[in-house]
């Protein structure tokens, strides 16, 4: 969730420091991120399903908070 909530867009992106390769290939099964490039210039970015799912999870959050 953390991978997803800090995707900045669907913009190809570095992953936020510590995200470990088990992170990222989980969020990639379940159709959230794409992932290219090997080991240090591994980026991802999310595709529309997980574009979709970080809008829906922050409105979530933002209804909670009120």
């Amino acid at each position: 969730m953390v991978l997803l909530h800090s995707a900045d867009g669907m913009a190809w992106q570095s992953p936020p420091k510590g995200t470990s390769l088990k992170t990222l290939s989980e969020a990639e099964e379940q159709g959230f991120i794409l992932i290219r490039g090997e080991f240090q210039k591994r980026q991802f970015r999310l595709t529309e399903l997980g574009s979709d799912y970080v809008e829906r999870d922050k409105r979530r959050l933002e209804a909670r908070r009120l």
